[in-house]
């Protein structure tokens, strides 16, 4: 009985292929892989892989109309080269699938940079929201406090003084199609930084280290130390016609009413790497630390408090965050971290609760069509995420399937 019905069966698929077959259509037979995942299950396809994409450090997608998607490198990251050639630039793409290779939109270029590092958008200071680039430039501090030659000051005190502050670390900001920056600044209370992000008011937020000295209650000794902050800084002057004593080759100042300064609780840091600034529900900054393992989510307010951390625990596979490299978010406030520890990119809801894998998208037989290696920066909007892999050089597009 049971062979006969299979008889039936197989003969009744048979003449259905043949009558779609007939009409054009194409039709899948048992033996075929399937993607696993239809219509309607809200997980992520991986859409495309851009190769080539060595050095990739970070992406930016703008949000709303005009949306725009730029990349990020840096040809130096062991900040090994002692010259002072360009070590990076960013680049324009388009956030669609290319029918060809992909290749960077022509006339966007931006021009001054030395070793860019990470990059955002924000707005003007004057009202508009979403019309400047940011660009954070490491640039090199050893050349930067390099002896000049015929410097006769003792080697002893040479190496405390930035003889070459066009090297130092600086702030760049530019319009939408990118040209010559409209302004930069540097602090060179920081000694070095690693994310920026901006706000709707133009206020932008580096992440790094900044030179302190520590006082030691017990032997009364103040001691040269660096300690990991996010500074905020403001356009112009914060007093009138008094220029902040720290802030170089800018009309900017650090805004002294907020900072997140170093430690283990919520609401401080422990090497802030990538950061960003996100308007949904009021506007909050998110910072990726990665000596704490942890994403925070912390008030753009006067002072600074800390909202929830999430640690990677709550994911099915219950594994902490692994050194965490960059955090990004969406227009609805969904957070979205790069995680390069366990290999994976992973999407929070506005509250910090975890709602799934990005980059898990199997076929039939189990096996993962992509498998991330080193994802250093993550980028979103509504339906689209696009994963920087340093390791494997490639820039991967994934969709969610509505």
């Amino acid at each position: 009985m049971r062979r006969a019905l299979a008889v039936l069966l197989l003969a009744a698929l048979a003449v259905l292929a043949a009558g779609l077959t007939g009409c054009g259509g194409r039709f899948a037979l048992p033996t075929e892989l399937r993607i696993l995942g239809g219509a309607g299950d809200s997980t992520y396809m991986m859409q495309a892989t851009w190769t080539g994409m060595r050095d990739i450090q970070d992406i930016l997608l703008t949000q709303g109309s005009g949306t725009q998607l730029f990349l990020l490198f840096n040809h130096d990251p062991g900040h090994l080269r002692t010259d002072t050639l360009s070590r990076g630039e960013v680049l324009a793409y388009a956030r669609m699938r290319p029918k060809g290779p992909q290749l960077p939109l022509p006339g966007i270029t931006f021009n001054g940079l030395f070793s860019p590092w990470a990059l955002c958008v924000g707005g003007d200071g004057m009202g508009a929201a979403v019309n400047r680039i940011f660009v954070l430039d490491q640039g090199d501090t050893n050349l930067a406090r390099q002896q000049p030659p015929g410097d006769t000051i003792s080697s002893a005190r040479w190496p405390r003084r930035i003889t070459h502050p066009g090297l130092y670390w600086h702030l760049r900001e530019y319009g939408l199609l990118g040209g010559d920056a409209i302004s930069a600044f540097s602090d060179t209370s920081m000694a070095f930084v690693n994310g920026v992000a901006a706000d709707a008011q133009g206020r932008v937020y580096v992440s790094g280290a900044v030179i302190a000295w520590v006082r030691d209650p017990q032997v009364a000794v103040y001691t040269r130390s660096f300690l990991w902050r996010v500074n905020r800084y403001a356009r112009g002057s914060k007093y009138p016609g008094i220029p902040d004593p720290y802030v170089i080759d800018g009309d900017w100042h650090r805004d002294t009413t907020w900072l997140v300064g170093e430690g283990s609780g919520i609401g401080t840091v422990a090497d802030p790497r990538g950061i960003y600034w996100g308007g949904a529900g009021g506007g909050a900054l998110y910072t990726a630390d990665l000596a704490k393992n942890w994403v925070q989510k912390l008030s753009d307010q006067v002072p600074s408090t800390g909202y929830f951390m999430i640690d990677g625990k709550t994911t099915p596979d219950q594994l902490a965050l692994a050194d965490p490299a960059d955090v990004a978010g969406d227009e609805q406030g969904f957070i979205y971290i790069a995680d390069p520890g366990n290999q994976r990119v992973l999407r929070y809801d506005a509250a910090g609760n975890y709602i799934q894998s990005i980059n898990v998208d199997k076929d039939a037989s189990g096996r993962l069509l992509v498998q991330l290696v080193n994802p250093v920066t993550v980028a979103a909007d509504d339906s689209l995420v696009f994963v920087g892999d340093a390791g494997l050089g490639e820039v991967i597009r994934y969709k969610r399937r509505k």
